[in-house]
């Protein structure tokens, strides 16, 4: 479709797409359906009203019947390109007891639960990188011409884990335009000591930087183990907001501006599988910003998202709440906001 075909979206959603495979404990298997970091945030972001554009490199072979879905939710697909090179878009995690996640040997696992095994996870190895390079692209690396111009005109704009170099070049790229708030979700592999003299300008013109407690302490292994210190720093580099958060489920939020910190608390819910989380509370946060720029509202937000994605499986699963649960979970939890 042409730019002009398409109006504005409401905001701007860069990640990648993959056919997820999930053995979850508390709730049936998802084989072979779609997901990938993109797919929860642009289900998060369709929860709160918003209509997304999304930005992604897919394989020829994606199945175009849920580009077909996407679009039917009211996503925005112009932005989803076909690479050139073959991408190996299959992502297999099982959970424990206990919710911890497995990425490997998806053979036992299925054999351990007495389900057939997939013939599309055949020869499957994880993807997941442990590293980046810090100036090579990959086949899914976000390029300068995968933007939509049509994009540009948008208010904002997110970006999910993707790799070194699309973080790299995505900051300047959608701030060129219409676009004032962004917000970027760190990537594992670069969240490491080695990285550290390229961090200051990766995060510079991000409104807000998310990252986890384990990211932000390996970043700063051998400088600092205060999370609130950590993040004061990260926000000097130029992020106003500055979100960090915990294997429990708790939330910190620094803002450099107000020179505030806020704590949140995790929705207490029955979770399922945690299978996207971090996504949709990132879209669901600048869902919530988008409205009166208010950081308390947006983590709030964001909060309700993550509480919904993790009771069910698949991003589409987001899409099923009830009328009126948004808003109850959002008065509870508005309750239990600490300033420290």
């Amino acid at each position: 479709m042409s730019d002009q075909a398409n109006p504005v979206p409401d905001a701007v959603l860069v990640g990648r797409l993959r056919r997820e495979f999930l053995l979850p404990t508390r709730t049936a298997p998802s084989l072979h359906q779609p997901g990938g970091n993109l797919a929860y945030a642009a289900a998060s972001f369709l929860l709160w009203g918003g209509k997304p554009g999304l930005v992604s490199r897919v394989n020829k072979d994606f199945p175009s019947e849920w580009l077909e879905q996407f679009e039917g939710e009211g996503m925005d697909i112009a932005g989803i390109r076909q690479a050139n090179e073959p991408i190996d878009d299959r992502f297999f995690v099982t959970y424990t007891s206990d919710l911890q996640p497995h990425f490997e040997n998806p053979i036992t696992w299925f054999a351990d639960r007495q389900l057939p095994f997939p013939p599309e996870l055949l020869s499957y190895t994880p993807t997941i990188p442990q590293y980046c390079s810090k100036n090579d692209y990959r086949p899914d690396s976000i390029r300068v011409t995968d933007v939509p111009r049509l994009y540009l005109d948008a208010s904002s704009a997110h970006i999910c884990p993707i790799d070194f170099v699309s973080h790299k070049i995505l900051p300047s790229l959608l701030k060129s335009g219409m676009i004032s708030t962004l917000t970027m979700r760190a990537c594992n592999c670069y969240m490491d000591p080695i990285f550290w003299e390229e961090i200051r300008a990766l995060v510079t013109d991000v409104t807000a930087f998310m990252m986890t407690d384990t990211q932000a302490l390996k970043l700063f292994q051998g400088r600092s183990v205060d999370l609130w210190e950590i993040a004061g720093i990260l926000a000097s580099y130029g992020p106003e907001y500055i979100l960090i958060n915990a294997r429990d489920g708790t939330l910190m939020v620094y803002s450099r501006l107000k020179r505030k910190r806020w704590l949140f608390p995790a929705y207490s819910g029955k979770p399922a599988d945690p299978t996207g989380v971090l996504d949709a509370f990132d879209a669901g946060f600048l869902a919530g910003y988008r409205k009166e720029y208010d950081v308390i509202q947006a983590a709030l937000y964001g909060l309700v998202s993550a509480s919904f994605c993790v009771e069910g499986s698949g991003p589409f699963y987001l899409l099923e709440c009830l009328p009126g649960l948004k808003e109850a979970r959002l008065k509870v939890l508005s309750q239990q906001v600490m300033e420290v």
